[in-house]
């Protein structure tokens, strides 16, 4: 990987972040609207989303 596909890997990694913040605000609403089904919906899917995140981030962590 060179310096110009980690630069757009953390790109992608930020993007992604954006959603799951999004998400996550999502999740507090439902959270306030009593609807627990579907924020654990949401929190788990969050938290796949993450732990595919940091997978990323280790990778590119080893290459730099």
């Amino acid at each position: 990987m060179d310096i110009n596909e980690i630069n757009n890997e953390l790109d992608n990694l930020i993007r992604e972040l954006n959603t799951l913040v999004k998400s996550l605000a999502n999740s507090r609403e439902l959270i306030a609207e009593n609807n627990f089904k579907r924020a654990t919906n949401y929190l788990s899917e969050t938290e796949i989303a993450l732990q595919a995140i940091a997978g990323k981030v280790s990778k590119i962590k080893l290459l730099i």
